[in-house]
Parts: structure tokens; sequence; C-alpha cells
């Protein structure tokens, strides 16, 4: 079997394709040939090379005149600027060489563009992380916010031979919302990274205490605070903004809580700088010295604040799945999660965490205070759960997935 794994970037500079190279490894392993399509702006020809021994193929987006003021056309229209180049970039990429299955990164652009692109007998498998079919205005967040967008979603639904969700809350939007063919629908987590793991061979309180005694050390904060995490981009959808306005109630709840908010900056049409908004409604509450923004830390960094930090809080309005729920557990951290989450399903089933409601600081308290009663006992679950997302495991369920369907 040789697939063609399809993806909008893949390249040194991208840290989250690891979790996409842990499973093409694997699948290699297994003997099924994977080989990477990225796109590039970078390119005029498809230039072929390998990078951690897998094939890689960057597609060009643009090849000629034709090609860039189409782009800007149908951008225009779409809000994606290479859709016309990457289309003719793949067609001629997928008629010089012969694949039984794309499995393809998100249903827009790269679901319409591949299988607009594609042989009639090459088949389909499109995932969707979220972003490409959720629409949530208010807070500046989702592809499908945009109409051609949902209608290019619809389309792709219809006709891909299978739709992977990254949570089954993404699989109920794309047969309710978007007419993808029950039958065509699974839903299958993304998996987390080696990495994200405690070291090999070290025990996990270990490396917990270890890891506090750093982060502490590092920002000169008190060690016997209630350090509550939230590791992600500072978007408004993400709904940081409630953690901060639960902290004045868990300090008069007697919590000695801090929030570490771990993350690059954004800003949107709506909400403007959003970490400048974030430290306005923390000083607007008097809790000012209880917030403390660290910015983008490194990836090899990140392990450090989930087991150093007592809770991780994943607040976000509406989310596809989230790894950082994941990541989280692997280290033994307890997640506080808001059910519009997608791995809120997979946390409440495991019961290794809190299930809370969006948008409300007090829920979001309640659960924070409730992880906390209940720590020792979230966290003996952790590590069994986060076993769950490893990358092997996650390869070995699409695999039998794609066979089951007869792919």
């Amino acid at each position: 079997m040789r697939i063609l794994y399809c993806i909008p970037r893949y390249d040194a500079d991208a840290v989250g394709n690891l979790m996409h190279t842990e499973v093409i490894a694997h699948w290699n392993q297994q003997g099924i040939n994977t080989e990477v399509a990225s796109l590039s702006s970078r390119v005029t020809t498809t230039t072929t090379f390998s990078m951690d021994d897998v094939v890689v193929h960057h597609i060009p987006t643009a090849t000629s005149l034709i090609d860039k003021v189409m782009n800007r056309v149908l951008g225009w229209v779409t809000g994606y600027p290479y859709l016309f180049g990457a289309w003719r970039g793949f067609r001629q990429h997928l008629r010089q060489q012969q694949y039984d299955l794309l499995h393809v990164e998100t249903s827009f652009p790269l679901g319409l563009i591949t299988l607009l692109a594609r042989p009639a007998s090459t088949r389909v498998a499109v995932t969707l992380p979220g972003a490409d079919v959720m629409a949530v205005p208010a807070y500046d967040y989702g592809y499908a916010r945009n109409w051609f967008v949902r209608q290019a979603v619809r389309w792709v639904m219809q006709r891909a031979d299978l739709v992977r969700a990254d949570s089954r809350q993404i699989a109920i939007l794309a047969k309710e919302t978007y007419g993808a063919p029950p039958a065509n629908v699974v839903a299958i987590p993304y998996n987390i990274t080696e990495p994200t793991y405690p070291p090999v061979g070290m025990h996990m309180m270990t490396f917990r205490q270890e890891s506090r005694a750093t982060i502490t050390a590092r920002h000169g904060w008190n060690p016997n605070s209630t350090l509550i995490l939230s590791l992600n981009r500072l978007h408004p959808f993400k709904g940081i903004e409630y953690l901060v306005e639960a902290l004045p109630q868990l300090v008069a709840a007697g919590v000695d809580a801090h929030a570490i908010i771990v993350g690059g900056n954004r800003k949107t049409a709506r909400f403007g700088d959003y970490g400048a908004y974030l430290t306005q409604r923390a000083e607007a509450l008097g809790v000012a010295d209880r917030v403390h923004q660290i910015g983008g830390v490194p990836h090899h960094q990140a392990a450090e604040y989930m087991a150093g930090c007592d809770i991780a809080v994943i607040p976000s309005i509406a989310e596809s799945f989230s790894r950082v729920v994941i990541e989280a557990t692997a280290v033994g951290t307890p997640p506080v999660v808001t059910r519009t989450t997608g791995a809120s399903d997979y946390v409440k089933d495991a019961d290794c965490g809190e299930v809370v409601d969006p948008q409300s600081a007090q829920s979001l308290a309640d659960g924070i205070q409730r992880a906390l009663s209940r720590h020792s006992e979230l966290q003996s679950r952790c590590a069994a759960f986060a076993e769950l997302f490893r990358g092997t495991v996650i390869a070995d369920e699409l695999t039998a997935t794609y066979k089951a369907h007869g792919l």
C-alpha cells in the first residue's frame, strides 16, 4: 500500500510536524509506504527530498503568471491565497506518481484541492482538525466563517471516501452540519508526541518535582502556591480571560492561586492585542500579581511547565480536540476543560479531570476546586489515559479503520 500524507506545511521549521512524523514513521516500519506532500511558495517545481527518513514532496503554489492571477482572484473570494496554484501543483504530481490513498489534513483547503486533483481510482481520507469546519465569529475563530469555505467543506464531506474527525464532537458536526454520510465518518483523535511524556527511565513524580523546582526558580514563584497552567496560543477562542476572572473566586475560597499563561500572543479584529486584554482584565479584578504571562517557550520546555503546575486549564469557547489536555495528563497534571472542547468527552470517560461549562468563570473556579480536592485520585488515572494517545496507537487505529473501510 502506498499513501501520500497531504499536509499544508511540512518542513524543518514546523514544530507541530512531529506528531505526523511519528505516525508516518510507524506506518513505514509496518511496511506501509508513506510519503508526504505539502505546499511551498518557495519552489516553482515539485521538489523532493528526505527529512527524518521520510520522503517529502514540496508542491509549488504558483508556477506561472496565470497561477498568480487566479490565486489572487480566488484568494479574494475564499481567504486562501494559493488555491488555484496548489490545485495545479497537486494535479501534476498525482499524474506522475500513483498512490492507493491520499491521507489529507484539513477539508479546506487540501481536501478540496486533492479531491479535484486526484485520479478517479485514488481514494481520499480527509482529517478534520477543527478550524476548517468551525465558525465562532464572536471570538474571531474558524475558517468556516467564510461562506465559500462552508460550501467547499460541504462538497468535500459528501465526496471523501472517509472523514476522520479528531473528536466525537467534530464527527457530529461533519454529519449534522455538513452532510457527511454517517457510515463514512469516524472519530480518531490526534496523537501526542514522545517528548511530551516524562523522560524514559524517570519516574513521573520525580519529573514533576524537578519541573516544579525548575520553573519556580526560573520565575521566582512560591513553590507552595497553587499553579494553574494555560498553555496555548493567546487567542480569544481559547477563553483564557475566564481563567483570569476565576482567580478572585479561588482566592476568596482560600486558594493561593496563580495563573501561569504560556503561549504566543495574537491580535484579532474584535479583541485587538489579546495579551494586553488579559492584563487589563487582571488589573481590573485586582489579581494582576497572580497572572503571569510567560509568552511562547521552546518546545522542549512545554512539558516542564505542564509537569510543574498543579492543574492544567483548557477553557476554550469551542475547540475540536486540544492536544494540551492529553499532554498534561502525560506528565500527571489533571486537566480542567470546557465541555465545548472535543477532548472533554475522553476526559469524562476516563474520569481523569474535570469538565466545566464554557464562558463561565464561576463554573471554571468550581471545577478547579473540585480538581484540587480530588487531585490524587485524578492524577492516578492520568498516565494510563495518556498511553491511549501515543503515535503508534493512533497510527494502528488509523490503519485498522482504513482497512475496515476498504481503503
